[in-house]
């Protein structure tokens, strides 16, 4: 018999803990029809992980990706659907990469109602959404792991970004606190720190940011350039592996040194 869960379902029995060489780890990757997204579905099926893509919608298939999902990651009942799916085809959930987000440029005075909602429901509330879902199974399993992505923006801004900024700081918070709450069952809870990353997102709205930032600031940051998706996947992919078995609340600032300039 199953406990009912606060929504009037029922949740199911988290999977049996396996043994640490029990096959492929199984990676689930949120955005990941695109951008950072897709690089580290990529990477990690590369590394050997058998990695679930989920986005709002995927236009193509994913490279590498074991199973594409369409969901809506503020709506916590598909969350819980999609997740109980992905348990009982793949037996377990070793890895979760919190990656989805949504970037609109305002200032607190001219932030609309709906656009603060709606970037805490992606940015924050998604996150929260997918860990409370996974971890029953994420418990159960030896050398599990949560990577979320944050940004600069959590600890030094520009202009116009106050939802994003908020929302990326309370990641850093909600990692922390996961860290504590799950060591004893074994979960690592870590962070990335991103700046500037070469994707579509960033073109369709970021670019004034970025300009801004450039004319600055010149270069972007000690290395000069921004990052590409693959190089903000490989370090997802060190965080999630046995090399990084004692790292956890940690926040890796991947930025090229964006952070650590004066001027």
């Amino acid at each position: 018999m199953t406990a009912a869960d606060p929504s009037g379902g029922s949740t199911p029995p988290a999977p049996a803990r396996r043994s640490s060489d029990a096959g492929p780890r199984v990676a689930v990757v949120t955005g990941g029809a695109g951008g950072i997204g897709r690089a580290v579905v990529e990477r990690l099926a590369a590394d050997g992980h058998q990695v679930v893509s989920l986005d709002l919608r995927h236009p193509e298939p994913v490279a590498g990706a074991a199973e594409c999902l369409d969901v809506d990651i503020t709506d916590g009942a598909a969350v819980q659907r999609c997740v109980d799916g992905v348990v009982q085809r793949f037996g377990g959930i070793d890895v979760l990469v919190n990656n989805a987000g949504l970037l609109e440029c305002f200032a607190v005075h001219d932030t609309p109602d709906d656009v603060w909602h709606r970037m805490l429901a992606v940015n924050l509330t998604g996150p929260f959404l997918l860990s409370r879902a996974c971890l029953p199974a994420l418990r159960s399993r030896p050398g599990s792991s949560i990577v979320t992505m944050s940004s600069v923006h959590a600890v030094a801004s520009v202009p116009r970004t106050a939802a994003y900024a908020a929302t990326k700081g309370a990641l850093l918070a909600l990692t922390r606190q996961m860290a504590v709450d799950y060591a004893d069952d074994g979960v690592r809870v870590n962070a990335v720190v991103v700046g500037s990353v070469d994707t579509a997102m960033s073109a369709r709205h970021g670019a004034a940011i970025a300009r801004d930032h450039v004319e600055v600031h010149p270069p972007s940051g000690a290395l000069g350039r921004m990052a590409q998706p693959v190089e903000i996947a490989g370090a997802v992919a060190f965080l999630v592996s046995p090399a990084a078995s004692f790292v956890t609340g940690s926040a890796m600032v991947v930025d090229g040194g964006l952070t650590v300039r004066l001027m």
